[in-house]
């Protein structure tokens, strides 16, 4: 009998450091766990794809690109002669064309990269941003050169800008894209 209390004994207590052993091994897991949760945290932090975000750094490097898209190539001169022959429609068709292909542009060289499902809300923000800066380079520039000015009516700056917003958009675009880290 007393053989069989020494074995009982002896299993007890085994099967004790086993439960010891078992809690220690959960609460090593749990803290893995832990570690694992807070690097995953961390990585997404991370992971956040540049397009994603406008900051000041965006705005001046699409206004660089927009005036080496407009005035690289004096393009605007042969703008200005252009726009003195178009109809308000094709001026207007001009600003949609430019808009559409800052969108595409945009769309196709890095934002279907990014899998996230802010995307859909955030490119349209950005195009707009780019697209703008654009067009307000465009009006600076040709205000610079003299080509419009408080003599000009609406309808000619209109026009005029129009004339030249695509070449600025693909420059701003191209600046934005090709200027990230």
């Amino acid at each position: 009998m007393a053989k069989k209390r020494s074995a009982a004994k002896r299993i007890l207590s085994e099967e004790k450091r086993i439960e010891a052993e078992e809690r220690k091994i959960e609460r090593m897991g749990r803290q893995e766990l832990a570690e694992l949760q807070k690097l995953e945290k961390d990585v997404r932090g991370y992971a956040s794809h540049p397009l994603t975000r406008i900051t000041y750094h965006d705005i001046i490097r699409g206004s660089i690109g927009a005036v080496f898209g407009t005035v690289g190539h004096f393009a605007f001169f042969y703008g200005v002669e252009i726009a003195e022959t178009i109809s308000i429609t094709r001026a207007t068709l001009l600003y949609l064309l430019s808009l559409l292909i800052c969108f595409l542009f945009m769309y196709y060289s890095g934002f279907r990269k990014v899998r996230e499902v802010k995307v859909k809300r955030f490119i349209p923000l950005r195009v707009i941003v780019i697209y703008s800066v654009a067009l307000a380079v465009v009006a600076l520039t040709l205000l610079a050169f003299g080509f419009i000015g408080t003599h000009s009516s609406f309808v000619e700056v209109y026009k005029i800008v129009s004339t030249n917003s695509l070449l600025a958009v693909l420059g701003a675009s191209t600046a934005d894209i090709l200027g990230k880290d």
